[in-house]
């Protein structure tokens, strides 16, 4: 099997392969994703009555966040640590990986479901508490799809991986949404189950890719693990993972679960998702700067890594220039789209918009910073700004409604991406004037070659 950028060859130049073919694809599966995405959610606008329609968006939103929980680090920690343990012939640690990214997984994701149908059920309505609920049950098979779809990405398989996670997974969701509008009367309950249906045929693809890949760095060596370093770095990912998700997702989850006036939420869930396309944009590419990342801090390679940001800024410049012209040119057409009223959210999408792009062109910082050892100061930061984030949704939502929510999501993700391209940037010219790794940088090595 062969990889989709062979990027541990001698003669592999990452800053070239990263302009060239393989993001291509990535931005054109993404652009895929975001057509099925709008198919899924004009239909539901559609079809669904408002209050069903708020009740789906208020539970995939809650689903997605808690999913970043579910996955307990382990994938964003296997971004970092495979690529280490392919560099140095570790088949026997890949195995062990992989068994206990997979079981851990299952388990944490499993026991947060749990919890949380209880929790719900004592503090939704009946209606929304069953949506919530079906969605819940497919927890465990939604935070193993994440997890292994990052293996895929660990392994440089981001063509193939991004695929799945792009295209194909909204495409079932959207037949099924589409089979079951002629077939029923479709509502919230059917409809969160068509999106968790996409997500159990997307887990197993991806699960089994990552298994056969695992496979052949392991061949016939006993699998070794390092269950204190593993648990305690993927707990570490898992907190920053879900405080990622959290910037996201939130907007919708706390107005969702706020009093609001009828519709509000199913005129910001559109606002949102239009406004955040940009996103999709740094989602691929970082996922696919990861790896390379990790290999140039171990190699300390800075001339290749200096080339690689370069090349990746003139990317981002260029789409966020295309998307912030597309969305206030053509914006109100496409609100437009999901049905009478939705043009509403206009003023709304583009604050959101604007936020979103500021975060786009800083997104590969905190993953330097988590990546060379700068973790307390990612942490911190980002606790911070979540703390604000909450503060300011629930008081500009109540005052201004989605107008409200999309400025305190606005400033406070741009607040954050400066945040951490000024620690980033800070980090980045202290290695280069002292040389060597920075001592937080190298004990943090110096643990990861003891396992």
């Amino acid at each position: 099997m062969v990889r989709d950028t062979d990027w541990s060859s001698p003669d592999a130049d990452p800053s070239e392969a990263a302009i060239g073919f393989a993001p291509v694809w990535l931005v054109a599966c993404n652009v895929m994703g975001v057509l099925l995405g709008y198919a899924i959610t004009i239909q539901l606008a559609r079809t669904l009555t408002r209050g069903d329609f708020e009740h789906y968006i208020g539970a995939i939103a809650t689903l997605g966040l808690l999913a970043s929980v579910g996955e307990a680090g382990f994938g964003k920690y296997g971004l970092k640590a495979l690529p280490d343990f392919m560099v140095r012939g570790r088949g026997d640690l890949i195995g062990g990986y992989l068994r206990f990214a997979i079981a851990g997984t299952l388990l944490v994701s499993s026991a947060l479901a749990i919890v949380v149908i209880v929790f719900e059920r004592s503090v939704h309505a009946q209606a929304a508490s069953e949506v919530m609920d079906l969605g819940l049950a497919f927890l465990p098979a939604m935070a193993l799809m994440g997890v292994s779809i990052d293996l895929m990405l660990a392994f440089r398989f981001a063509s193939s991986a991004t695929t799945i996670a792009r295209v194909l997974v909204p495409a079932i969701t959207l037949l099924a949404i589409t089979w079951l509008n002629h077939s029923l009367v479709l509502t919230s309950r059917l409809a969160v189950l068509s999106f968790v249906a996409g997500s159990c045929i997307g887990m197993l693809i991806a699960t089994t890719w990552s298994i056969i890949i695992g496979r052949q760095y392991s061949r016939q060596l006993s699998p070794a693990m390092a269950l204190p370093t593993w648990v305690s770095s993927g707990l570490t990912f898992m907190g920053i993972g879900f405080l990622t998700s959290w910037f996201f997702k939130a907007t919708l989850v706390i107005t969702h679960h706020m009093p609001h006036i009828d519709s509000q939420v199913a005129l910001l869930g559109p606002a949102m998702e239009t406004g955040g396309l940009i996103l999709l944009l740094s989602k691929s590419t970082d996922k696919y700067f990861q790896p390379m990342i990790a290999v140039m801090i171990r190699t300390q390679d800075w001339r290749q890594a200096l080339s690689m940001r370069r090349g990746r800024r003139r990317f981002m410049i260029l789409g966020i220039a295309v998307f912030l012209g597309f969305v206030f040119l053509a914006g109100r057409k496409l609100l437009g789209l999901y049905g009478d009223g939705f043009e509403e959210a206009y003023p709304a999408m583009c604050i959101v918009a604007i936020g979103s792009s500021v975060w786009t062109y800083f997104s590969l910082a905190p993953h330097y910073l988590l990546f060379s050892g700068a973790r307390r100061r990612l942490q911190a930061a980002m606790i911070v700004h979540a703390i604000v984030l909450l503060v300011l949704t629930v008081g500009l939502f109540r005052t201004h409604g989605i107008i409200g929510a999309a400025i305190a999501y606005a400033v406070t993700i741009t607040s954050l991406a400066l945040t951490n391209a000024y620690l980033a940037g800070r980090r980045l010219q202290k290695v280069l004037s002292a040389g060597p790794m920075t001592t937080d940088s190298s004990q943090a090595s110096s643990n990861e070659r003891s396992q």
